[in-house]
C-alpha cells in the first residue's frame, strides 16, 4: 500500500511539473516517506504514552476482589465462635480504592521529566527530518552536476564526431593522414567511453537521491528541475534543535534527581473501600441468600491513611541518586559539546560559502579563458595548423574547466544553503 501510495505522490509531483520534481517538491516528499523521519514521528508517539503513562499515578487506583473457601476438619464456627468439626462455605466481596496524597514529589518529577522528554523528541524529530534534507540537498545537486556533465560529454562528443567527419573527408582529399584520423576516432572512442561513464553516475546519483527522498526504488527514473532563488540570507538569532534538545535532556536529567531524592522522603496514602462475607454450613439444608440481600446484611466500610517512612531497603536508591546526579553532570558536558560543534559548524559553513564565492568567480574566469583557447586550437585543427593530439588536449582542459566550474557553482549554492540552515533554521527559503 505504501509503495503505491508512493507512485502516485510521484506521479502527480511530476505531472505538476513538465521537467520534473523541483527541490521543494523533493524535500516535501522526504519529510513524509524518508523511513527515518516516519521513525521520529512513532518515536514522538511513544514519548506522549510515557508521559501518559507517569501522569496516570496521580489517578486513584479502584480494585474489586472476591473469594471464597471451604473449610474442612476441625475449624472456628463462625456462629458460636468455637472449635467444631463442621464445613464452612464462605464466600467475600471488596470494593478498594486507593489514593497517592503524597510521595516525595516522585510522581511529579517524573511527570515534568516525561514532558520534557516528549519535548526533547519532537526537537530530536527536528534535528532528524534537518539531517535528512539537507542529505536531500546534496543528493538533489549531485543529479544536478551528473546530468551536466553527461550534457557536456554529449556536446564534447559531437564536437569530435564532427571533427572526425571533416578529417576523414580530409582524408579523402589528401589534405589528412591515416594517422589524424586514427586519432581522432580515439578522440571518439574516449568520448564515447566517458559519456557512459558520467551516464552511469547519474542513474546512481538518481538512485542515492531516491534513497534520500525514501522513494520506491521500483519507480522510473525520476528527472529533477532546478529552480532559482531556493534560498536566502536570513537574520541571525535561530536556535539549532541540536542545542535545544541537549538543553531539554539536561532539564529531564535535573527532574530526574529531583526524583531520586524524592525516594528517601515519607509516603503518604488514603485508602478506603467497602466489603461483604457469607458464610454457610454445608450440609445444614438452608438456602443461600441473593447476593443484594448479603451485600446489604453484611457490608462493611473502612477508611485508611498510611504513612511510610523509608529506613533502609538496601542500596538501590543511593546508587539511583548517584547515577541520576551523574546524568546531570553528563548532560551538562553534553551541552557544552553541542554548543562547541554548532559554533564550529557555523564557522565552517560561513568558510566554506565565501570560499566558494571566490572559487566559483576564479573557475568562471578559468572557463573563459580555457574556452579562448580551445577556439583558437580548434580554428587552427580546422586549418591543419595544429594535430589531434593538441586539440584533444586543449578540449580536455576546456571539459576539466567546464566541469570544475559546475562543480564551483553547485557548492556555493549548497554551502549557502548550509550557512542560511545555520543561521535561520530555513533549508530553503519559505514562497
Amino acid at each position: 500500500m505504501r509503495r503505491i501510495l508512493s507512485i502516485l505522490v510521484l506521479m502527480s509531483m511530476i505531472a505538476g511539473s513538465s521537467d520534473g520534481m523541483t527541490l521543494r517538491e523533493c524535500l516535501s516528499y522526504a519529510r513524509e516517506h524518508a523511513y527515518k523521519n516516519v521513525l521520529s514521528r512513532i518515536e514522538i508517539e511513544k514519548a506522549r504514552s510515557r508521559k501518559l503513562i507517569v501522569a496516570s499515578g496521580f489517578t486513584p487506583e479502584v480494585f474489586l476482589s472476591s473469594g471464597g473457601n471451604i473449610s474442612f476438619g476441625r475449624n472456628i464456627d463462625p456462629e458460636t465462635n468455637i472449635y467444631d468439626n463442621k464445613r464452612t462455605l464462605s464466600t467475600a466481596f471488596s470494593l478498594q480504592l486507593s489514593l497517592p496524597v503524597f510521595d516525595g514529589l516522585v510522581t511529579v518529577n517524573n511527570l515534568k521529566a516525561a514532558r520534557i522528554a516528549e519535548l526533547r523528541q519532537m526537537k530530536s524529530s527536528e534535528t532528524e527530518e534537518d539531517r535528512i534534507s539537507i542529505a536531500v540537498v546534496k543528493a538533489f545537486y549531485n543529479v544536478i552536476y551528473c546530468r551536466a556533465m553527461v550534457g557536456q560529454m554529449e556536446s564534447q562528443l559531437q564536437r569530435d564526431c564532427k571533427n572526425l567527419r571533416a578529417v576523414e573527408e580530409g582524408e579523402r582529399l589528401g589534405v589528412k593522414s591515416g594517422a589524424d584520423v586514427a586519432e581522432m576516432r580515439s578522440i571518439v572512442a574516449a568520448d564515447e567511453y566517458e559519456l557512459t561513464n558520467q551516464s552511469n553516475l547519474l542513474e546512481k546519483a538518481r538512485l542515492q537521491l531516491k534513497g534520500e527522498m525514501g522513494m520506491d526504488l521500483s519507480t522510473p527514473a525520476i528527472e529533477v528541475s532546478e529552480e532559482e532563488d531556493v534560498w536566502r540570507m536570513s537574520a541571525e538569532g535561530f536556535v539549532n534543535p541540536r542545542i535545544a534538545e541537549a538543553q531539554m535532556s539536561l532539564l529531564e536529567s535535573e527532574y530526574r534527581y529531583r526524583a531520586a531524592k524524592g525516594a528517601f522522603m515519607p509516603r503518604l496514602s488514603l485508602s478506603g473501600g467497602v466489603s461483604t462475607s457469607y458464610y454457610k454450613m454445608m450440609g445444614s439444608g438452608l438456602t443461600a441468600p441473593g447476593f443484594s440481600k448479603q451485600w446489604k446484611d453484611n457490608m462493611g466500610q473502612y477508611v485508611g491513611l498510611s504513612l511510610t517512612i523509608p529506613i533502609f531497603n538496601g542500596t538501590g536508591d543511593i546508587h539511583r541518586l548517584r547515577y541520576a546526579r551523574t546524568e546531570v553532570i553528563e548532560q551538562k558536558v553534553r551541552l557544552e559539546e553541542t554548543e562547541y560543534e554548532i559554533e564550529k559548524e557555523i564557522a565552517d559553513a560561513r568558510l566554506d560559502y565565501e570560499s566558494a564565492i571566490k572559487e566559483c568567480k576564479s573557475a568562471s574566469l578559468r572557463y573563459e579563458a580555457e574556452e579562448l583557447a580551445f577556439n583558437a586550437v580548434q580554428r587552427k585543427f580546422e586549418l591543419g595548423g595544429v594535430s589531434a593530439l593538441d586539440l584533444y588536449t586543449s578540449g580536455a582542459k576546456l571539459a576539466t574547466a567546464r566541469a570544475n566550474l559546475e562543480g564551483k557553482r553547485i557548492q556555493r549554492i549548497i554551502s549557502g544553503i548550509l550557512l542560511n540552515y545555520y543561521l535561520s533554521g530555513e533549508i530553503i527559503a519559505n514562497n
